[in-house]
């Protein structure tokens, strides 16, 4: 597949039902490139950061911070992505991460290694959001939730890749070379992207339009969705910031298993879980994948050995997949194709915000009762959001 290629397929099957265009391809390579540096970095940087003679509690900030940064900017980047050409928005994102993770490289102390930080996430919350809006230029409408399941396939490779490679390479090369290496394919994504033809033509910015007000931020049409995808995330933050702990508390060994095979069975679960969306439609799915995340956090909540945990593991993967995938694809399904950045942002903010406060409010439950009592609560407050959900389905005439 060449360059030209690509070009060329682009404008041959704009207008058709074809989801696997070379373009589409092109797009799901790009984004394998930029989660596997995000994931690299991840793992890292709260050790590179008490490198630089940082606290536990600043590296923790350090890593922190990059969320915060990612969220703020949000809103903006899908107010943008709907102004300006995706493309060219895309191609900055990158420039912005490349910057960053060579900032990271050469950073002297905390206070610099800080502001790379909060670049780097202000670079990813742009990135994260108008990749998606551009990608959906090429996508058929009517198989928007296969294509957006497919999409996420370069995303979840990197998940189960990238942890691991970025600590090899470092513990092998240090940090500077894993950083440079990083920034370079990331530059690379940015050069790759510039020969990617723009289906709807270039776009200038219309200044006439940039008029920040709440609903120009804020797609309000789909926050219902995003508070339910939120959900999905909440059990995220839990189960990920607390499942270690519970098997050591409960002496159960390899439970890096459970993340494992969580990969594996969300990987399989993109290659189709799109079509049964686009043909079952939203109400199905979302309560399908709302029982079964249910069910999973009641499971890590009682689970005695790493058995138990694998089942939960399969669940919680099913649930998050289907019910995200379902989501996200409805919530720009809901908007015309001037908005659709701003859906995109607004999707990823209940992620954000879920994945957030998801740990916060677990730790409170944990201290007052245990780790069951906390999973127990989670499973309780996804099949209430389950009755939330069915409610407003019944509301806007979806049954």
């Amino acid at each position: 597949m060449t360059l030209e290629n690509v070009n060329a397929e682009s404008k041959i099957t704009k207008g058709t039902n074809i989801l696997w265009s070379k373009s589409f391809i092109f797009l799901i390579i790009i984004s394998l490139i930029t989660a596997m540096g995000f994931n690299m970095v991840y793992v890292i940087i709260s050790k590179y950061a008490m490198g630089i003679a940082a606290s536990l509690t600043i590296a923790g900030v350090v890593s922190g911070i990059f969320s915060i940064a990612a969220l703020v900017i949000r809103p903006f980047a899908g107010r943008t992505a709907d102004i300006v050409n995706k493309k060219l928005l895309c191609i900055i994102a990158n420039i912005l991460i490349g910057i960053s993770v060579v900032g990271y490289a050469f950073s002297p102390n905390i206070s610099v290694l800080f502001f790379f930080r909060i670049l780097h996430g202000v670079g990813f919350g742009i990135s994260s959001t108008a990749n998606i809006a551009l990608v959906t230029e090429y996508i058929p409408k009517e198989r928007l939730g296969e294509g957006i399941g497919y999409y996420g396939l370069g995303q979840v490779l990197a998940q189960v890749i990238g942890p691991n490679l970025g600590v090899e390479i470092a513990d092998k090369y240090g940090f500077q070379f894993l950083f440079l290496v990083i920034a370079l394919t990331t530059f690379l994504s940015a050069g790759m992207l510039a020969f990617l033809h723009y289906p709807k033509g270039v776009k200038t910015p219309n200044y006439s339009r940039i008029k920040v007000t709440f609903d120009s931020l804020i797609a309000k049409e789909v926050i219902v969705y995003a508070a339910i995808g939120g959900i999905f995330s909440f059990g995220n933050g839990i189960v990920s910031s607390f499942l270690i702990l519970l098997g050591q508390e409960r002496s159960i060994s390899n439970i890096g298993l459970f993340f494992s095979v969580g990969a594996v069975v969300l990987f399989a679960l993109r290659l189709f879980i799109g079509r049964i969306v686009d043909r079952q439609g939203l109400t199905i799915v979302v309560n399908i994948s709302l029982v079964a995340s249910a069910i999973s956090m009641a499971l890590i909540g009682v689970a005695p050995a790493l058995g138990l945990l694998l089942v939960a593991s399969v669940l919680k993967s099913i649930g998050q997949g289907g019910g995200q995938i379902s989501l996200q694809a409805e919530c720009i399904k809901r908007v015309d194709a001037g908005r659709v950045g701003v859906a995109t942002s607004t999707f990823y903010i209940g992620a954000d915000i879920g994945q957030g406060i998801g740990p916060i409010i677990g730790g409170a439950v944990s201290s007052y009762f245990n780790y069951t009592g906390m999973y127990l609560a989670c499973a309780a407050i996804i099949l209430v959001s389950m009755v939330f959900f069915n409610i407003y389905q019944r509301k806007i005439g979806h049954h």
